[in-house]
């Protein structure tokens, strides 16, 4: 806020400094050092979700790149407001209460410049299974080749809410993380050291599991096979929300 910017060669510690550049490689929190031993600061984590969600738009259709560029400042300037742009076109805020919404509606009004038209709040909900499936459902590859035997299980509410407390994550050591659900959830121990993903966005409160026993290269399919389920469970079936608890 001050009149004028001033270059500078150092800054003393205790002091806020402006750096100009480094927007385009940092989203929201990191860590700029030059002692290639130093250790990265961790990131904020909050007790609140961002779930309630409004979707914004211009009146005038020219001014649409000011409002995506406005949408990218928002985004890096708030670390717990989520911006999404979807398919449909549509450009949503999502914040963790309508007050948070709102000023990030101001904040995103400023820095755009111009008027930006948005819709009522809605909180967004999410999907999930309450039985195991009855039957396995079968998918067949385009060579009718190969066949892909699935079924679906709700995961048990404590091991959702350690999954979402990040006391179960993915880059866990793979023999302690069967460790825990073997002995604490009563899960199968070879599932337990198979799981293929978290979803969505590789690390929600889905788990994505490899079944199968003695099948040779399953690996080629992996990719496809984990990418289907991170789309499934940004969106699931019901009301295309994300979904949460299924195994």
């Amino acid at each position: 806020m001050g009149s004028k910017t001033e270059p500078i060669d150092s800054v003393p510690c205790g002091n806020t400094v402006g750096l100009q550049g480094i927007d385009k490689f940092m989203i929201k929190t990191g860590t700029i050092t030059d002692n290639k031993d130093a250790y990265p600061l961790k990131s904020m984590k909050y007790t609140v979700s961002p779930v309630v969600r409004i979707s914004v738009r211009v009146k005038d259709s020219s001014n649409l790149q000011k409002l995506i560029d406005a949408l990218d400042k928002l985004r890096k300037t708030d670390p717990l407001a989520i911006i999404e742009h979807t398919e449909e076109g549509e450009h949503i805020i999502a914040g963790s209460g309508e007050l948070h919404v709102e000023i990030l509606y101001n904040d995103l009004c400023d820095l755009a410049g111009i008027p930006v038209l948005k819709d009522d709040p809605i909180v967004s909900y999410r999907e999930t299974i309450a039985e195991k499936s009855k039957e396995q459902c079968l998918s067949k590859s385009p060579n009718k080749h190969n066949r892909l035997f699935m079924s679906a299980e709700p995961i048990a509410d404590q091991l959702v809410l350690d999954i979402e407390a990040e006391k179960i994550f993915p880059s866990q050591d793979v023999k302690a993380r069967a460790r825990v659900l073997v002995g604490d959830y009563e899960w199968d121990d070879d599932q337990a050291r198979k799981i293929w993903s978290f979803g969505p966005l590789g690390i929600g409160a889905n788990l994505f599991v490899d079944a199968t026993k003695a099948i040779q290269y399953l690996i080629e399919i992996k990719d496809h096979c984990v990418s289907a389920f991170q789309e499934l469970t940004k969106s699931g079936p019901l009301a295309f929300e994300e979904q949460r608890g299924v195994k």
